[in-house]
């Protein structure tokens, strides 16, 4: 294999959209779902060319990396070390040679210790229909928090929102929230037990952490983001979308990152 990339969101997906369609033989490791964290999104509206379902783009973005040459397979990368003839990705356990690692893993939700019976979740898409026409809390005041807090609005009968200061979603999604008919917000505050306990389940949105934990620390930055210059991380290993320092964490940026990336890897086996 001349490259591996761990990862399938976008720009895992157009890392190898690009990589394939350069010649080079290339194969994604998704360890979960193809398209990461695209498939939780219910609406994707600021993806130029693309509105809909996140899953709807990561299905495409796929179609196209299957259609420019590039194999898609399951399984968890546990370890990236030096091979005898260029690397060594460890998959499931079992090793794999390949010449480049392109990382583009992204990130996953930040967990929250709430002392509450009520059931938690980090997933909107994954858990809603569990509590259709009942009451819930959404903890979170970003974009993320926002728009799953509109999705599930949809779905419950009513939404506490708890943000710990006040909202720092886009100024369409505040519009959009506080025009809400079924959710209640409260800024600058926290629930407590008592008022968690009275409702049926509690969604956490509070941000995501660099999904890193299988690379080296001399490589990642003092949050756990992969270091890069020019989208290398060290030879042969190259990183791009949300887990590289400095993302803006978004899936166009993503997407332009995994073209960059790819771009840099295919040279970099070029030499």
């Amino acid at each position: 294999m001349d490259l591996a990339i761990i990862g399938s969101g976008p720009a895992a997906l157009t890392a190898a959209i690009y990589a394939a369609r350069a010649g080079v033989k290339t194969e994604v490791f998704e360890k979960a779902k193809i398209g990461g964290a695209l498939t939780e999104i219910d609406r994707i509206e600021n993806y130029p060319g693309f509105v809909g379902a996140g899953a709807d783009l990561a299905e495409n973005l796929k179609k196209q990396a299957n259609e420019a040459g590039a194999k898609i397979s399951y399984g968890t990368c546990e370890k990236i070390a030096a091979g005898e003839t260029g690397l060594e990705i460890i998959i499931d356990g079992e090793p794999v040679a390949t010449r480049a690692v392109l990382v583009a893993t992204g990130s996953e939700p930040k967990t929250l210790e709430l002392d509450t019976t009520s059931p938690i979740s980090y997933c909107a898409i994954c858990d809603a229909p569990l509590y259709k026409g009942k009451n819930i809390a959404v903890i979170g005041g970003g974009n993320s928090a926002v728009q799953e807090a509109l999705y599930l609005s949809e779905i419950v009968n009513h939404i506490v929102l708890y943000s710990h200061s006040g909202l720092k979603a886009d100024a369409v999604l505040v519009d959009k929230i506080k025009a809400a008919g079924n959710i209640e917000i409260h800024e600058n505050a926290m629930p407590t037990k008592a008022e968690l306990d009275a409702l049926d389940g509690v969604f956490v949105f509070i941000g995501k952490r660099p999904a890193t934990t299988f690379l080296p620390s001399d490589l990642l930055d003092e949050k756990g983001y992969i270091k890069t210059r020019d989208y290398a991380a060290a030879p042969g290993i190259f990183a791009a979308g949300d887990v590289r320092s400095g993302s803006t964490k978004q899936a166009i940026t993503a997407a332009a990152d995994g073209a960059a990336a790819a771009l840099a890897a295919v040279e970099y086996l070029k030499k």
